[in-house]
């Protein structure tokens, strides 16, 4: 268990932070089951045990710390909780039969969870769950296990047309046909921890005495704010848009499949095969132009960070700086191409095989001139932030 091997101090912090956030809950409900905001809960989870706060990324895990891959759960009552969810994909299961359906979906999963522990050098997962009762909280950890798709079986005492229940004989899970969504019942777990929670009747009043103690709260605020979003980001389609079908596609010969374009030697009029593990990010004009200045001028060099805390080197390059490349080019490739996605050499990446793995772009964030971050991020990211901006 994660939770039993971190020092005292920091479970007696965590649980502290816990309390304090539940004692404010008539602030949202009037439940006297403690209320705990997921994202709060993450955050606090990150602060008190030292860890990556993964959330804000589309993998399988919202926390890390060392080799662990922790998923954060909340909930009140029931234990069929959602851990998964398919709707860009449904067009590849809907007509599938329930049996085909659910290996579908299993399928969907595991390679989601394969791809979040190669992207951050993860070798084990754990749920880490605060479940809220009356006036207290309880701490379980459950098995963040891969389903065993060899093993599936349909409960059908409890399956209907929308719902299907399954298990692999480890676990059990229900797949809501109509959301997309994939729920697993966690049973039989052992507590490790809880702890009472006092839920103030008036919390507005407490808060209005605390502000009037401290007026200085709210500048400390500002700073911490200020301090969160001081690094610009970029976010870089991994796929481009086919001008007549207006598609998503990855070109066969360029960018993820760079290496399977020859290189042309204009001396001689001649072509030689590529590196199997070249590659590079397009960087087309349109987010050239609504990002002047984010990257060093083209072909100088800066350290990228990959989401597993190695650093590579990169530049932009190309004509007109149309590519994000690493240097020497293969390095990225090798990453990305052999040890997250495992593809075999001569292995075409395909649109589709991106929607799998649930990631379709990246989030550049620049921590200094010569340094910068790379995080990979859930289909349709792309779209969604650009949609904002044009709203500011």
């Amino acid at each position: 268990m994660f939770y039993e091997k971190q020092e005292l101090k920091q479970r007696e912090n965590y649980k502290k932070m816990l309390k304090i956030v539940g004692s404010l809950s008539n602030i949202f409900s009037e439940s006297d089951k403690p209320y705990l905001y997921y994202r709060c809960h993450e955050n606090i989870f990150c602060k008190y045990f030292d860890a990556t706060n993964l959330s804000r990324e589309d993998c399988s895990a919202d926390a890390q710390k060392g080799n662990i891959g922790i998923g954060l759960k909340t909930w009140i009552d029931a234990d069929n909780q959602k851990v998964a969810e398919f709707n860009k994909l449904k067009e590849t299961y809907m007509d599938l039969p329930q049996y085909e359906m659910v290996c579908k979906i299993a399928e969907y999963r595991n390679e989601r969870i394969r791809i979040t522990k190669n992207l951050h050098g993860i070798s084990e997962m754990i749920y880490h769950i605060v479940k809220r009762i009356p006036n207290a909280m309880q701490i379980y950890e459950y098995a963040f296990d891969t389903i065993d798709i060899k093993n599936i079986k349909i409960i059908d005492s409890k399956s209907q047309k929308n719902n299907i229940y399954f298990t692999d004989r480890k676990h059990t899970y229900h797949f809501n046909v109509s959301k997309s969504t994939l729920y697993m019942i966690f049973e039989n777990m052992i507590l490790l921890d809880s702890f009472e929670v006092n839920i103030l009747e008036d919390p507005y009043s407490y808060l209005e005495n605390l502000l009037s103690q401290n007026e200085d709260v709210f500048t400390d605020v500002k700073r911490i704010i200020k301090q969160e979003n001081k690094y610009e980001q970029l976010c870089l389609r991994l796929y481009t848009i086919n001008k007549s079908t207006k598609e998503k596609t990855i070109e066969v010969h360029s960018g993820l499949n760079q290496w399977n374009g020859a290189r042309k030697n204009t001396a001689t009029n001649t072509y030689t095969p590529r590196n199997p593990n070249e590659l590079y990010i397009p960087y087309p004009a349109v987010d050239r132009n609504r990002s002047e200045g984010f990257f060093p001028p083209r072909d100088e060099i800066f350290d990228l960070i990959l989401p597993d805390g190695k650093t590579i080197q990169a530049k932009v390059c190309q004509a007109d700086g149309k590519a994000i490349m690493s240097n020497p080019n293969s390095d990225l490739g090798k990453w990305l191409l052999r040890d997250v996605f495992e593809l075999p050499e001569g292995k075409i990446l395909t649109y589709e095989m991106l929607k799998i793995y649930g990631i379709d772009s990246v989030i550049f964030t620049k921590i200094s001139d010569k340094k910068y971050k790379i995080d990979f991020t859930e289909v349709g990211t792309y779209e969604k932030l650009l949609n904002e901006d044009d709203d500011e």
